[in-house]
């Protein structure tokens, strides 16, 4: 045995010394880093050549900024390397001997010629990711850069997917399941600002400033950058963020680039689609083509609530660009242009709140918010088509003169069939779930018609060496139209049959009826709905900026100053109309098909006949006025240390009449202020690698147009009505920032930062009584007292070669302490509560794992998104407060080149299916597993309010670049 053993020793030792012997053997290696001569860039992509005789290899500087010859054997080798756009380097000798390594730097000359026409162009490309570094470290602002390259491999195909992975930003979706607005550093979306090209633009929202973002087409933008922190010459009424949209301009030689893709939604492979003729919608309302005049039925043709179930067709989208360069490069002409088909959809559980509930109980007892009336069980089956266009000439006269003129068109059309079984609840029990007593069938067909344009002229001149100027001037038109919002009501009554008392362990309920069955009555049809709303928001806009740039104490000083004026009018319509049902012998008239069915207006009835829009507070015009001037100056105190500081003073004037009764507070309005917005920036350069960040500014929130005006407005959200407040006060806000950045390698950087805000009179939505005699609950927006927001932020990227690793995460903390309804010792009362500000989220996070290798052509990507949860609706009740819960999404891209032109690619998005829901924190235990149960519960722990649920998309498609 010992005589074994000694030969698996000895054994074992050979094997040991063969393998280190080997490895020593093979751990020859060349290696180093390839950048630009003249700014120390990295290059990558460039090709390394190395030759020893007969003995060749290539390779190429990953994304990491290095490349690497291993395992080469031990002798004198010739490198070379080429990159396009550059002079191909001389033969360089180096020697590597017996297992060592060899590491050789290479700085690269760019050809002059491409450098010329690089220069004589105005317009710097935008679109890489190197570009996007860079603008993130030179920046005056704080702020995150995503290039279209980083686009085009990502999952997402719209802007606001694109921003739900960019640090500190969280989303809410709409009922397709895509993100539709975003929330910075915790600052609901009412706090953020979007712009194009630096100009703010209005929005189609019916009610709201925010812009959708779902209206924009990922493939038209050259860089999306998120700015964090103002300086004097921006806008003030951005205090979470500033959304800014780069879009592509001209490129400085001829580029053509397509796109077209197909793709489906895994919903459809479990349910039809349904779909309706949004052709026979009537696009003007009986009371806009007969002002004051009484409706007949003829009017609302049933045409339109007709639909159709089936599989969709696949999904379609197509994108061309063109640009080129004319008049020895003065004259850049670009157009690009993306259009959408998509069928999406969700299904989506929710339970009714109403003014029967009661306020929050005290005394660690169960609230009695949990005795809802109604849950609502839908299916949302929508078509999307999505097009987007723009156009750029700009025109450099000489070096010191260039114009530029810009225009957009983006338009978003959503057809949309919502079919709901509306479960109306008796006293009773059946199969372990709360009986019925009645079930609404109702089929709604919307057409939402969403609309952006704008033009552009901007130009920018250097009157002499230290004078300089820019201009542009801008008009915008923001649409939003609801032609005949149409839904069609049939009812049938329920009945439990055979019932017995049993004891439910509920002190609120503690015997239930149990049924051994149930009986519905006949199908009657109700009340039909129709309603037309449209709004249109114009802009027309002027910003002017002057810049004086001087020597103080031998350090650069640049003096800037300037102003703004916008005029903007936005009007509002609304008309709505009630069709009553037929009464047959004291009943309503049995459904048989919507066609059959018969509605009339009585003699008597000239309210319904005549619809809503002569009295609708709903209708109403608004004028707003932002005039703007602010002086600042950037000094250079030392190599390393730059400080912006400066004033902006911004003047509000609004104006607003309404058809709300005059009785009423709030029919009409003038509204003036005047801000003094103070704020610095001070960049501390460690190294040329590294920075210190610090800044403050003052910053406001204006209120949106309708929250000032208290009509009942049904059609804002899917479960309650908007109502406004005439009393609502805008919001001042100080913000305080710091961030520590380091660029360390080509693509890798890290980021820490710190940010603390102090609000007064933050606006936030409440749910509570309607008082405007509508009953029920409704949102209203208010003034909370102050509050504060703080958190930290950090984001890290790494390459290890063609592999690398990409995470984001943002703690935030707010606190805002308003006062609340409850019950103590049976007795109504009002106590403080301290909680988070409506839609921040405490945690949010991002993580991709990158594989992208260059000498094959090959990009993938796998993303990790999180956002924990969040106040979704501030109750007025005490502990009933709306929650959004945490919510996880998993998506996955990859693309291969084929070929020198084309480009094959698959995007997959929330493969996990993550539901959305909106819960209350409070004892569910009998909704979730006692006898009189409500459906969809998922714990004893919450209630869950609604869940829906998206499930996943598939695109696969092909890019062709010339």
């Amino acid at each position: 045995m010992e005589s074994n053993l000694l030969i698996h020793k000895k054994l074992y030792l050979f094997i040991l010394l063969l393998v280190c012997s080997t490895t020593l053997l093979q751990a020859q290696t060349i290696k180093g880093n390839i950048t630009d001569a003249k700014n120390g860039e990295t290059l990558i992509g460039a090709t390394v050549h190395i030759e020893k005789g007969t003995y060749q290899q290539n390779t190429t500087v990953k994304l990491d900024g290095t490349y690497v010859f291993k395992n080469v054997p031990a002798g004198e080798y010739k490198l070379q390397v080429k990159y396009v756009g550059y002079k191909t380097t001389k033969e360089y000798t180096i020697e590597v001997k017996q297992d060592e390594i060899a590491v050789l730097n290479v700085a690269m000359v760019d050809n002059s010629t491409a450098l010329n026409e690089v220069t004589i162009t105005e317009h710097a490309g935008k679109a890489t990711d190197r570009s996007a570094r860079s603008d993130e470290k030179n920046s005056n602002n704080t702020i995150n850069v995503v290039s279209a390259q980083s686009i085009a491999i990502s999952p997402d195909v719209l802007v606001s997917n694109v921003l739900s992975r960019v640090s500190g930003i969280s989303i809410d979706r709409s009922s397709t399941g895509d993100a539709q607005h975003v929330i910075i550093r915790g600052m609901d979306k009412q706090y953020n600002t979007t712009l194009i090209n630096g100009i703010k633009i209005p929005s189609p929202d019916n009610k709201n400033r925010f812009v959708p973002l779902d209206i924009f087409p990922a493939g038209l933008v050259d860089q999306i950058e998120v700015f964090k922190t103002l300086t004097p010459d921006m806008e003030g009424d951005a205090s979470g963020g500033v959304v800014n949209l780069v879009m592509k301009t001209a490129p400085d030689k001829l580029k053509i680039e397509g796109d077209f893709g197909t793709g489906y939604s895994q919903l459809f492979f479990d349910r039809p689609f349904a779909s309706f003729d949004h052709s026979t919608v009537n696009s003007k309302a009986p009371g806009e083509i007969n002002p004051g005049g009484i409706a007949s039925p003829s009017d609302f043709p049933y045409q339109n609530l007709l639909t159709k179930t089936g599989n969709p067709p696949p999904n379609t989208n197509a994108s061309l660009t063109i640009g080129n360069r004319y008049l020895n490069n003065k004259l850049g002409v670009l157009f690009s242009g993306s259009y959408q088909n998509l069928y999406q959809g969700s299904n989506s559980f929710a339970v009714i709140q109403t003014n029967d509930i009661g306020p929050a109980q005290g005394n660690s007892k169960q609230n009695t918010e949990t005795g809802f009336q109604d849950t609502y069980n839908r299916q949302y089956s929508t078509q999307l088509q999505r097009l987007g266009a723009i156009a750029s000439i700009d025109y450099k006269f000489d070096n010191n003169n260039v114009i530029n003129l810009f225009a957009t068109y983006l338009e978003l059309n959503q057809y949309r069939v919502r079919q709901t079984q509306d479960d109306t609840y008796g006293g009773y029990t059946y199969q372990g779930y709360r009986g019925t007593f009645s079930v609404d069938n109702l089929t709604e067909t919307r057409s939402d018609l969403q609309s952006i344009y704008n033009i552009t002229l901007s130009g920018k001149h250097k009157i002499s060496s230290p004078f300089s100027l820019d201009w542009t001037v801008a008009n915008s038109q923001a649409t939003h139209k609801l032609p005949d919002d149409a839904e069609f009501d049939t009812k049938y009554g329920t009945s439990p049959t055979t019932t017995t008392n049993e004891a439910t362990g509920n002190p609120a309920e503690p015997y239930v009826s149990v049924a051994q069955g149930v009986t519905n009555g006949p199908v009657y049809v109700q009340n039909e709905s129709r309603t037309w709303t449209h709004n249109t928001d114009k802009d027309l806009s002027a910003y002017l900026n002057l810049h004086y740039n001087v020597k103080i104490f031998g350090r650069t000083a640049i003096f800037s100053a300037g102003g703004m004026f916008r005029h903007k009018t936005r009007d509002n319509f609304n008309d709505s109309y009630n069709l009553p049902n037929t009464i047959v012998n004291g009943e309503p008239e049995v459904y048989t098909s919507i066609p059959a069915a018969k509605f009339m207006f009585t003699g008597s009835d000239t309210v319904n006949a005549k619809g809503s829009s002569a009295t609708d507070p709903g209708v109403y015009t608004f004028v707003e006025n932002i005039h703007a001037l602010y002086g600042m100056v950037k000094y250079y105190i030392t190599e390393r240390l730059d400080v912006i500081a400066g004033l902006r003073g911004e003047h509000t004037y609004q104006n607003y009449y309404s058809l709300l009764p005059s009785y009423l507070p709030g029919k009409t309005a003038t509204i003036t202020y005047l801000d003094y917005l103070p704020s610095v920036n001070i960049k501390y350069a460690l190294t040329n690698e590294q920075a210190l960040r610090a800044s403050y500014y003052e910053s406001i929130l204006r209120p949106a147009f309708a929250d000032l005006i208290p009509y009942p407005d049904p059609i804002a959200n899917e479960e309650y009505s908007h109502v406004g407040n005439p009393y609502l006060q805008h919001t001042v806000i100080n913000n305080y920032d710091l961030r520590y950045e380091f660029f360390p390698g080509a693509f890798d950087e890290f980021m820490l930062g710190a940010f603390y805000k102090q609000l007064t009179n933050p606006i936030e939505t409440e749910l509570a009584q309607s008082t405007t005699g509508a009953g029920g609950l409704s949102l209203t927006p208010n003034n909370f007292g102050n509050a504060t927001n703080y958190g930290l932020e950090l984001e890290a990227k790494k390459f290890f070669g063609n592999i690398g690793a990409s995470v984001n995460y943002t703690y935030t903390n707010s606190q805002i302490t308003t006062l609340k309804t409850i019950t103590l010792n049976n007795t109504l009362t009002h106590i403080d509560q301290t909680r988070p500000l409506q839609g921040q989220a405490a945690n949010i996070g991002n993580a991709s794992l990158l594989y992208k290798d260059q000498k094959i052509g090959v990009d993938a990507q796998l993303s990790l998104s999180y956002i924990g949860e969040r106040i979704a609706a501030v109750s007025s009740y005490y502990g009933l407060d709306t929650w959004e819960r945490p919510s996880t999404f998993l998506d996955f891209s990859a693309q291969k080149k084929i070929g020198p032109h084309f480009i094959i690619y698959i995007k997959a998005n929330n493969l996990l299916n993550t539901p959305y829901q909106l819960i209350l924190k409070q004892n569910n235990t009998y909704l979730y597993s006692g006898l009189a149960k409500l459906p969809h519960q998922e714990s004893a722990d919450y209630t869950t309010l609604q869940y829906d649920q998206f499930y996943a998309r598939y695109n696969l498609g092909i890019k062709y670049n010339f």
